[in-house]
């Protein structure tokens, strides 16, 4: 199966890398190397030809000999704090499993012996959807609930192959990650979303607001299609014998984890006051843990550490910077939007293509290169489609919140390299919450728009 995959992955990657080479030859040469290596990798990545690292190694020496771009634009994305989050957070979540303060914390999930497998997985969506009003950080909520939520899972008395630990870990992380982008300040898509629109149309999305619009459907519907999706392809029973709490005296360990966690946590959900981004708070806590002191973990938390997991990140932040460089989206979108059926009266119509042609722009960078990519010319779908700006913005959220490809999200693959759990298994979940948001979701979405008043058709 996996061959097949990776034979289909490279036969569509040759297909598309020869249409770039035909239909942009007018264009320069470093637009259609970086096309051809954006197509390439992502072909990479999903369709699993290489691995993630790997693939971002080979897309960084293409366009690093090549001259295509420069390299301080090709390695941005290791200077952003975002990857500097995901690289002291694979150290804190390490430290959190080696101190065993993942086990301990697990009981923040009751499980008695009246708790079902498919109640405990409500119960993690539900932590994981609340856990996302106090932390503003999508990546920091992953680093600190996977290795408790892997605790939990060995607690239950699963093992890493087995339906029921995939069902929990990913109920945690998708739980976590998909209903909060309903939430303003809790993924770094919408902060991106809104800032650009304050910045370029001088318009105010406020938080209950935002809330109001989106919450209803994208966060609590979609919370509950997590749950039943993981239902459906993880089935599983609880074995409560096989549940073991810990109970034993806490470790000097246990207790300077949670130390360093808690004021990493309180400074996370204070950032709006003092301005300091998730990212060094996160180095700071990872420093703390690294400190040479006796009965301490020291170094050892470097040993291990997750190379691929970090090449993927800092690449996949990278991406949109390369292909601004080339004013790649640029051109991509000009064709779009000249094959874009638009329909001059305005109406609900206009409305399916434009979520397919923000979503296909996610398709080719992460999730927060689509409203940055997207919001400068919103104004000028809104015109050409005859609708109100204020909806455009609005169809941004549903388009950026729905994952095909896991590699489109790295919190998704973050979370689960770190739990190893298997590639195809967040897959196919991916693929069908994307499926039953695009034909379930969105057109409730578009009702309950309906319902609180807003305008489709500019008036």
């Amino acid at each position: 199966m996996h061959n097949k995959l990776r034979s289909a992955g490279l036969i569509i990657a040759a297909c598309l890398i020869l249409a770039i080479e035909i239909y942009m030859s007018g264009y320069s040469w470093q637009s259609r190397v970086v096309a051809g290596s954006v197509v390439f990798l992502i072909c990479c990545w999903g369709f699993q030809i290489i691995s993630e690292g790997t693939a971002a190694i080979l897309f960084f020496l293409t366009l690093a000999a090549s001259n295509a771009v420069e390299p301080a634009v090709i390695f941005s994305g290791f200077t952003t704090p975002a990857f500097w989050l995901v690289f002291s957070g694979l150290i804190i979540g390490k430290a959190i499993r080696e101190s065993g303060l993942s086990r301990r914390l697990a009981s923040i999930f009751p499980v008695t012996d009246k708790t079902t497998y498919r109640s405990l997985l409500a119960k993690i969506i539900c932590g994981g959807l609340i856990f996302s009003f106090f932390i503003p950080s999508a990546m920091g909520r992953i680093v600190i609930l996977t290795p408790i939520l892997i605790g939990l899972a060995k607690d239950c008395g699963f093992t890493a192959r087995d339906k029921g630990y995939a069902g929990i870990v990913l109920a945690g992380i998708l739980g976590t990650y998909m209903p909060p982008f309903a939430i303003l300040p809790a993924n770094l898509p919408n902060i991106v979303f809104a800032g650009s629109a304050k910045a370029i149309y001088d318009y105010d999305i406020g938080y209950m607001h935002y809330l109001l619009v989106n919450f209803p459907v994208l966060g609590l519907l979609k919370g509950i299609c997590i749950w039943a999706v993981l239902c459906f392809f993880f089935p599983s029973n609880l074995d409560c014998q096989d549940i073991k709490i810990k109970n034993d005296n806490w470790s000097i360990r246990e207790k300077g984890t949670i130390a360093v966690l808690l004021a990493a946590l309180a400074l996370w959900m204070l950032d709006s006051i003092h301005g300091i981004s998730p990212g060094w708070i996160s180095m700071g806590a990872a420093i703390i843990l690294l400190l040479p002191l006796r009965g301490w973990f020291g170094r050892e938390l470097l040993g291990g550490l997750k190379i691929e997991t970090l090449l993927f990140v800092a690449c996949a932040i990278g991406l949109g910077n390369i292909i601004k460089s080339v004013d790649l989206s640029s051109i991509l979108i000009k064709h779009l939007l000249q094959v874009m059926p638009f329909n001059q009266d305005g109406g609900i119509i206009n409305l399916p293509p434009l979520l397919a042609l923000f979503m296909s722009t996610g398709l080719f960078t992460s999730m927060p290169s689509i409203p940055s990519i997207m919001v400068p010319l919103i104004k000028d779908l809104a015109v050409a489609g005859n609708m109100p700006l204020h909806t455009v913005l609005m169809l941004l959220v549903p388009a950026f919140s729905t994952i095909i490809f896991p590699y489109q999200a790295p919190p998704l693959v973050v979370g689960n390299q770190t739990a190893e759990l298997p590639y195809r298994s967040i897959l196919i979940t991916c693929l069908t919450l994307a499926l039953i948001t695009v034909f379930i979701l969105f057109p409730l979405d578009l009702l309950w728009w309906k319902v609180i008043g807003i305008n489709i058709t500019a008036s």
